[in-house]
């Protein structure tokens, strides 16, 4: 292990093997950080935070910080969990959760680029990329294989499925289902095809989610019926994600205007 003598390391901190603290970092009591990390300058990871191993923390990092949430009791111990491989960049702000014991969860393999933002409670699966600035609310939950592009902003409590594409600067307060592209304000902008082929997703499995796409964003069925019809179907298993994601509970409601 390798600490840099400005660094604040706190010893009851629990260091894994083979990790690197960068000059003035922080790193408080209750903290768990995997082999292999690295911590750059100024970053600090606080009371709660769980890093896996293999991460990377960039310089001025803030993990595990008080949510922004009014009335906070700042004494109530809660936290973050960040699984292996993640590269979280300079500036980037990962609160804890607003509930007691309560975490805020991150997967594996993400790459959160320069101040992007990650509220209270929220969970985020893995493989998703957050370009520069992007904002996540409280609570949203975000699946596996998202790239969320610069400036883009998510609603508190909005789920957005696996492989969804946001261009830079959209806003969504409703949620995205899953393989879609969207940008503007709550704009479905078709299929993210990229992004699907980028996943491995064969010609089969794409052509089954761009057939539920049309059926339910560009044909003459309601939503309702749409999915009563294809209760009786059976669908591989990415079409039936594309499906259930509209029968699943929502507090937004799902973005169903596309242009």
């Amino acid at each position: 292990m390798s600490t840099h003598p400005s660094a604040i390391v706190s010893k009851t901190a629990k260091l894994g093997e083979n990790v690197t603290i960068g000059p003035f970092a922080i790193i408080a009591d209750d903290v768990v950080v995997g082999d292999g990390c690295r911590i750059d300058a100024a970053a600090q990871l606080m009371n709660g935070s769980r890093v896996g191993s293999n991460c990377r923390i960039g310089s001025g990092a803030l993990i595990g910080a008080d949510p922004h949430y009014i009335g906070f009791d700042e004494s109530i111990a809660s936290g973050v969990i960040i699984g292996d491989n993640n590269t979280i960049r300079d500036y980037v702000t990962l609160h804890r959760s607003i509930e007691p014991g309560g975490t805020t969860v991150i997967g594996n393999e993400n790459y959160f680029m320069n101040g992007a933002h990650v509220g209270h409670d929220c969970i985020l699966g893995n493989g998703n990329t957050l370009a520069n600035n992007a904002l996540l609310g409280g609570h949203v939950i975000v699946g596996d294989g998202c790239f969320l592009g610069g400036g883009s902003a998510f609603h508190q409590f909005v789920r957005v499925g696996n492989y969804v594409m946001a261009q830079g600067l959209a806003g969504a307060s409703l949620d995205v289902p899953p393989y879609l592209n969207i940008a503007g304000i709550n704009n479905v902008f078709g299929i993210n095809s990229v992004g699907l082929k980028r996943a491995g997703l064969d010609a089969g499995a794409r052509k089954g989610i761009k057939e539920a796409y049309r059926r339910i964003y560009r044909g003459t069925e309601t939503l309702a019926e749409v999915l009563e019809a294809s209760e009786s179907d059976d669908f591989i298993p990415e079409v039936k994600a594309f499906y259930d994601f509209f029968r699943d509970k929502s507090k937004r409601g799902v973005l169903i205007r596309s242009k």
